[in-house]
C-alpha cells in the first residue's frame, strides 16, 4: 500500500495550481471590474455589471485567503504537540489499521476541497448572475466547503483513531 504522503503529494500539487489560478483570476477580475467601472459612464447596465464583478472579485480573494488561513489555524489547533501522534495529520508513524486511510483520504478531500473553493470563488466573481460561469463557480464553492468539511470529519475520526490506537 502507498504511503500517505504518496497520496497526498498530488492533491497538495493540484491544490497550490489551483489556488495560484484563482488569485490570478480574481485579481485579473478585480482589475477588469475597477476599469469598467470607472470607464462606463452613460451604460447603467455595464457599470452594474463592472460593479458586481469588483466586488465579487475582491470577496473571492478574501474568501480564498480566509478558508486557507482557518483551515491551517484549525489543523494546527488540532495538531498541537503532545496530543496527536507525531507527523499527524498526513504521516504519522507507526500506525496501523484504519488510521492511514483516514489521513490519506483526509488529505487528499482537504486539498481537493480547497482547490474547487477557490477556483469555483474566483469563477463565481467573474460571471454574470445567471450566467454558466457564474451557476459552475457557486457548484464549486458548494463542492469545495462539502469536501472541507468532510475532511474535517476524517481530522476528527483521525484523532480519535490514534488516541484509541485503531
Amino acid at each position: 500500500m502507498p504511503s500517505v504522503s504518496d497520496l497526498v503529494d498530488p492533491a497538495f500539487r493540484l491544490f497550490t495550481v489551483a489556488e495560484v489560478t484563482a488569485r490570478y483570476l480574481a485579481l485579473i477580475f478585480l482589475v477588469v471590474g475597477i476599469l469598467g467601472f470607472f470607464t462606463t459612464k452613460t451604460n447603467s447596465r455595464r457599470s452594474i455589471r463592472y460593479r458586481g464583478m469588483m466586488v465579487g472579485a475582491a470577496a473571492a480573494l478574501v474568501a480564498i485567503l480566509g478558508m486557507n488561513a482557518f483551515y491551517d489555524l484549525v489543523a494546527f489547533i488540532m495538531g498541537g504537540t503532545g496530543f496527536l501522534p507525531s507527523g499527524w495529520p498526513y504521516g504519522a508513524s507507526g500506525t496501523s489499521g484504519l488510521l492511514p486511510i483516514a489521513q490519506a483520504a483526509s488529505g487528499m478531500l482537504s486539498y481537493l476541497g480547497l482547490a474547487c473553493f477557490s477556483l469555483g470563488a474566483a469563477l463565481w466573481a467573474g460571471g454574470s448572475r445567471y450566467g454558466r460561469t457564474s451557476t459552475r463557480g457557486y457548484r464549486g464553492v458548494t463542492w469545495g466547503l462539502v469536501m472541507i468539511g468532510v475532511s474535517m470529519g476524517g481530522i476528527l475520526f483521525s484523532a480519535i483513531a490514534g488516541i484509541y490506537g485503531l
